[in-house]
């Protein structure tokens, strides 16, 4: 019999012997799980995980404002009520999955990546988008690409000085990037950032759902995404198609 397949998870289980078949021990098991319930396990670990904070900031600000009055805890309530938003919809993007495209043959990645950046809270960063050529896309899709990108950035890539960050969308020979020049990702963290749930931080305003999205995305496209360090040190997502454009 073959060995388990590395990519899915096993699990061990001891049994005792039939005492009428053989003398007293025990045998081990070992069973697979499918992984489709892998996938579905992690993902209801990262809802549960994730949704519980902006519930209880809500619930907690809820609290206050009925005793104060407060226009502020209003606030408060919105912006856990967005986090939430996002949270769902992130999931339902990964469950539905990304293969359904609507494509779009010339569409301008530069015009993408710009309006993409006006949907996005970017604080004080800048946005600079190189000359960017036409390929074949879904355009919302892609412009979901490009919003999750930002965010990543803006709210994970933000150096200890607390600076404003700058992003930069650039071509690449078949393809296109998108870096930052914040603090980056260690490199033994690299393979795991389009996990679900994965951050680099213990608490985080983010779903950790944006880059395995990304991911998603990419794969629908028939693209590669890859990620390495920056010019100037920051994150750089590389996107290449697998089949370059005619």
């Amino acid at each position: 019999m073959g060995a388990p397949d590395d990519a899915t998870p096993t699990r061990y289980r001891l049994r005792p012997l039939d005492p009428a078949e053989s003398s007293e021990g025990y045998c081990l098991l070992t069973e697979q799980q499918p992984a489709s319930t892998v996938e579905a396990d992690r993902l209801a670990s990262v809802i549960s995980h994730d949704l519980r904070n902006p519930l209880d900031v809500a619930q907690a600000h809820l609290r206050e404002a009925r005793e104060t009055g407060r226009e502020e805890h209003f606030d408060h309530l919105a912006e856990s009520h967005d986090r939430m938003e996002r949270i769902i919809r992130d999931v339902l993007t990964l469950t539905r999955g990304e293969s359904a495209l609507n494509l779009t043959s010339d569409v301008d990645i530069g015009s993408v990546a710009t309006d993409a950046w006006a949907t996005v809270d970017t604080e004080a960063a800048d946005l600079t988008v190189g000359e960017l050529p036409t390929t074949e896309a879904d355009p919302d899709r892609l412009t979901r690409l490009f919003e999750n990108l930002f965010r990543n950035s803006v709210e994970h890539a933000r150096p200890a000085d607390d600076a404003p960050i700058s992003v930069r969308v650039g071509p690449l020979d078949t393809g296109f990037y998108v870096a930052d020049d914040g603090v980056g990702v260690p490199p033994t963290e690299r393979d795991r950032v389009f996990d679900p749930g994965y951050t680099t931080e213990t608490t985080s305003a983010g779903t950790g759902l944006g880059l395995t999205i990304v991911e998603e995305i990419a794969d629908a496209h028939d693209w590669t995404v890859s990620l390495t360090e920056g010019a100037d040190g920051g994150a750089r997502f590389e996107f290449r198609h697998s089949t370059p454009d005619p």
